[in-house]
Parts: structure tokens; sequence; C-alpha cells
């Protein structure tokens, strides 16, 4: 977690006395740790994580009024009476959230939104406006702003299941039924770069590890073509209810991983596949897969192989070359590469 102040915690470092005493829920796409600023003047302080090692840290946090849980959908405590939304980067995700959490604030509640202003925070206005809350910006400073808005009548009850998004994989003699939730990565469809990995993916046997699973589709469309045990594994909460929703409309078995990075993975594969993240918000960010890839050999068996797709201008294979004995360039269309990297 990272404990430097991020744009948006300098924002609301100007307004210390917004959250006196009130009974607060933070959620969105959190930056740092700003919110432990907050134990002081909160009554009670609840993080909605959906990133599981932001959950790992708050929930190490030793402070009673303090309570951390990663999930798609959080459910909180029944006196929550102000909401701290960090605004994520994908209005959907937004959406979803908002949906989500209002109807289980108290009439009267508080709501603060803060965002950089290139990351679409201005958006809040027209989402809230759904719910017949109405925002004004409050402040505006180090290229981010900062909304409030009262939650006047009690929001509809929510349905995760309105949110869901289908559709599906053709594979061959096979097709995949995915399911979506809005916080996944390319949400509602298989993206290009996945799409070649499944193209190239040889026979694949034994146990497989699906790194940033997403929705779960290169994970799932394994079992269902070939005999293997899968393992989905991602640091989104969203992406591991996606799965394992993926998993039960194809009636496939499989172990879905909550994990930062590989922490959580305690067993060897033979195989990993993975199209890693490299965005974190708005943001490119290289360091998840580079400790990756600097892992992922100890997580394979003898003969185990790595097979992951990226964009052409990401530069891994001086990395690779450090870890593995072996790998070559499956394909380099100038757009996307596939990697194979052999233990």
């Amino acid at each position: 977690m990272n404990t430097s102040p991020h744009a948006t915690s300098q924002v609301l470092a100007r307004h210390d006395d917004l959250f006196s005493q009130q009974h607060l829920v933070v959620a969105g796409q959190l930056a740092d740790n700003y919110p432990l600023n907050l134990l002081e003047q909160v009554a009670s302080l609840q993080v909605c994580c959906s990133h599981f090692g932001h959950h790992q840290y708050f929930a190490k946090q030793a402070n009673s009024k303090l309570s951390s849980q990663f999930s798609a959908a959080p459910s909180l405590a029944s006196n929550s009476n102000a909401l701290l939304l960090f605004m994520p980067k994908a209005k959907q995700e937004a959406a979803y959230l908002f949906a989500c959490i209002l109807p289980q604030l108290e009439v009267g509640a508080e709501i603060f939104v803060v965002g950089e202003n290139r990351g679409g925070v201005k958006s809040c206005e027209k989402l809230l406006a759904e719910f017949g809350i109405k925002v004004n910006k409050i402040d505006s400073a180090r290229r981010c702003g900062l909304y409030f808005g009262v939650l006047n009548q009690a929001a509809p009850q929510f349905d995760a299941s309105q949110w869901q998004n289908s559709f599906e994989v053709a594979l061959p003699n096979a097709s995949l039924k995915v399911k979506s939730l809005p916080g996944v990565f390319n949400h509602g469809k298989l993206d290009e770069g996945s799409q070649l990995l499944l193209e190239h993916l040889p026979t694949l046997y034994g146990s497989v590890l699906d790194f940033g699973c997403g929705a779960g589709i290169i994970g799932a469309s394994q079992a269902l073509l070939h005999n293997v045990d899968i393992s989905l594994l991602d640091v989104s909460a969203y992406a591991i209810a996606s799965s394992k929703a993926t998993l039960q409309e194809n009636q496939l078995t499989g172990t879905v991983i909550a994990s930062d990075g590989l922490s959580e993975v305690k067993q060897r594969f033979d195989f990993i596949v993975s199209n890693p993240p490299f965005h974190a918000g708005i943001d490119t960010q290289y360091e998840t897969t580079e400790t990756f890839l600097a892992q992922a050999k100890q997580h394979l068996n003898a003969n185990g192989e790595l097979w992951l797709v990226a964009n052409s201008f990401l530069q891994y294979e001086a990395l690779i070359k450090q870890h593995f004995s072996r790998f070559e360039s499956v394909l380099d269309n100038k757009k996307f590469k596939i990697l194979r990297c052999c233990v």
C-alpha cells in the first residue's frame, strides 16, 4: 500500500473536519493509506477494498474503529451515515459502487467523491443524479475535484445480477460462457491480447495457473478444452466474483485465489498462463508484472512453462532472461507479443 500522499489525499487533507464523528464508509480506487488519517475524527471507519493487497494492509491495522472487507458487494453496518468514494477510472465501476453502497446508508447520509479531473471525477454528478442526489464541487486543487451531496431519499435495493454481463467466447469445438462484473479488465468482452494467447497456447496438461485471470476466460477455457486442474488468481474482488461465476456457468471446477501477486500461492504448476496487468488507475504500472515474472519460476514444476501475452512496447525480455534459462517469442505482430518461458 502506497504511503506517499496521492493528489486526491492532498485535497482531502485541506478538509480535516469533514468526517467528524461520522460512521464513514470508504470505497473506490484507493491510491494510498489516507483513510488511516481519519481515525481520530470518525466514530467508525469501514474500508471497502476491491484490491486484495489493500485489504490486507488495512486489516492488519490495530484500531477498534477500523474494519476492512474484500468484496465485490460489501455489506455495511446499519448505522453507516457517510461515504467517501475515490472515483474509479471506469465510470461503470463507479455506478456499480453507488448502486451497491447507497441503499445501505442512512437517509441523510453525506456523500463525498474525490478524484482526478483526467480520471473523469466530474461524471459523479450525473451518476448520483440518478439517485436524486445533487452534488456540488467544494474544492479543486492538484488537478482533482472534491464533490459533496446528501442522500435525501432511500436508494433502490441493489441487485448484483443486474450488473453481471454475459457473453460467449468461441473455442475449438466449444463455447465458453463468461460472466463479468464492472471493474474487471475489458468488462463484457474478450480483449485482443487474450484472444491471441488462446489461439497460440499448446495443448496443456496437469496443473495450470491463470495469473491475473479477470473474468477467468483463459483458465476456464483450458479446463473446458483439456483435462487440466485449473487455478484462477487475481487481486481484484470483481475478478474473483466473476471467475467464480464463469466456472459455475460452465459447470467447471477450479480453485479461485485472491492474491496480491503470487503471495497467496503455495503450490507449483505445470503451466502458468497470463495476460498480466500493467495499469493502475489511469497510470501505467509495471511493478506487479515485474514481481510476477521474477517469482513465477518458483511456482513451476520441472519442465514447467510460462506463457504470457503483453503489449509489444512492454520490455519484459531482459527481466525474463534473469530468471528463465530458455524463452522464445512465439508471436510479435507489433501490437502484441506472446512469450514462452521454460524452466
